[in-house]
């Protein structure tokens, strides 16, 4: 999950905020580098995507186990 990413309730309310959406940016390229923010970017461009139900259930599914070694890895199970 590139663009999925835990940030506060303040920065979140903010996003249009040129502040903030410039440190978001600088994360994501010190994370996964400027050519791959660009590639994101460019796919803003493309129109929505329509999911099928089992595709969701089993996005939702791998999320909850991401959630789960990471809650893991911090200590907080």
């Amino acid at each position: 999950m590139e663009n999925v990413a835990p940030q506060c309730k303040r920065c979140n309310m903010n996003m249009g905020d040129a502040v903030v959406s410039e440190g978001y940016r600088t994360y994501m390229i010190d994370m996964y580098g400027e050519r791959r923010v660009k590639a994101m970017k460019r796919l803003t461009y493309l129109p929505p995507r329509k999911w099928v139900r089992e595709e969701v259930i089993q996005f939702s599914r791998d999320l909850k186990e991401q959630i789960k070694d990471q809650e893991w890895r911090i200590g907080e199970i």
